[in-house]
């Protein structure tokens, strides 16, 4: 019915759209899951985010609420332990403020360091985001 060149063409196709297809369901590596539940259940990484790249700011965390984390860059350690979000406004410190939506507030720390991998911004000011990946760079 088939010659043996057309079944091994549609053999070869077949499992090419089984590796294809089976790869799009798989985990990020680099999140934390809880063990009980497989929930993730923070963005934090240990992988080096670079921040040259395109979607990945570097800069001091100097305020944190609920859900959200707010992160300033180009700003020294001092200015992150001094800046509130309304006085951010009111000045202009630091090139880029985004507040970050994230797992868990509770693992971040005004003062630190990070790096913090995103996809969509609101471009308001502060801009809006949600964190993918987080690197936390240096402890306050």
């Amino acid at each position: 019915m088939f010659r043996t060149g057309t079944l091994t063409l549609v053999i070869f196709t077949l499992v090419a759209l089984a590796l294809v297809f089976g790869g799009c369901g798989a985990g990020d590596d680099n999140e934390a899951v809880d063990s009980g539940s497989g929930e993730i259940n923070s963005e934090i990484t240990e992988q080096e985010l670079d921040p040259a790249e395109s979607g990945i700011q570097e800069g001091y965390v100097i305020e944190i609420d609920e859900s959200r984390i707010l992160v300033v860059s180009d700003i020294s350690k001092e200015d992150a332990f001094a800046l509130t979000a309304k006085n951010l406004l009111e000045e202009t410190i630091g090139s880029l403020a985004v507040w970050y939506t994230v797992k868990d507030t509770g693992v971040y720390e005004v003062g630190q360091l990070l790096r913090i991998k995103s996809e969509m911004m609101m471009e308001s000011y502060p801009a809006q985001s949600e964190a993918i990946l987080v690197q936390i760079v240096e402890e306050p």
